[in-house]
């Protein structure tokens, strides 16, 4: 096989917009291009007011670390747990199954843009904001921690709807505590958690 007949994997330009800055098409999956320089600056201004507001308070630290630690994954399976006790084994390990494969598939895909568009995080672009938790390895856009989260509570909301309200606090807290964090810009946790919430309806739609 040629190199030529590769399908690229990294984005590359298909225009130039009204403000002169480089236009993306989606890639596979459908994610997005991050913004532009201009908006971004708008951000970084956005993730330094929030990371410095969470930092002054040891309340809001503790609860955006333990957001970094379990809200990508951990409490979902703890509510997958719930959601087979309380709805029988057969049933609740369909759902569960169900919630994995649209984590797994909103994961797979985040790890593709970010791999593609290599998007630097708020705190390499800004040295002086002061993180919260664990230090991500990869690249910032999209939010892998909001597109988890806006899956599984996707799938959740859908298999129990009593509880949809309380899916989704938790996977708007999980989104939000990553800019707090000062490990993401706001545009990745939009993205996030609008690539986590398609998966989860494309997960979900084979019980309708």
């Amino acid at each position: 096989m040629s190199i030529s007949s590769l399908t690229p994997v990294f984005a590359s330009p298909t225009g130039i917009d009204r403000l002169g800055f480089p236009t993306y098409g989606r890639l596979p999956g459908g994610v997005p291009n991050p913004p532009n320089a201009m908006h971004e600056a708008q951000e970084l201004a956005t993730v330094e007011q929030l990371n410095a507001r969470a930092n002054a308070s040891p309340e809001a630290v503790r609860f955006t670390e333990y957001l970094s630690d379990r809200g990508g994954f951990g409490i979902w399976k703890d509510f997958a747990k719930q959601y087979r006790q309380t709805t029988g084994f057969v049933r609740g390990w369909v759902g569960t199954g169900l919630m994995m494969a649209a984590v797994g598939v909103t994961t797979l895909k985040a790890q593709m843009a970010k791999r593609s568009y290599d998007r630097l995080r708020p705190y390499q672009v800004d040295p002086s904001i002061r993180t919260i938790g664990k230090l991500p390895k990869d690249a910032s856009f999209p939010s892998g921690h909001a597109s988890s989260a806006y899956a599984a509570a996707t799938v959740l909301s859908t298999l129990w709807p009593a509880r949809a309200q309380e899916f989704g606090w938790w996977a708007r807290q999980t989104a939000l505590s990553r800019v707090h964090a000062g490990v993401h810009f706001p545009s990745d946790v939009q993205v996030g958690a609008q690539l986590g919430i398609r998966t989860g309806l494309a997960a979900t739609s084979i019980l309708r």
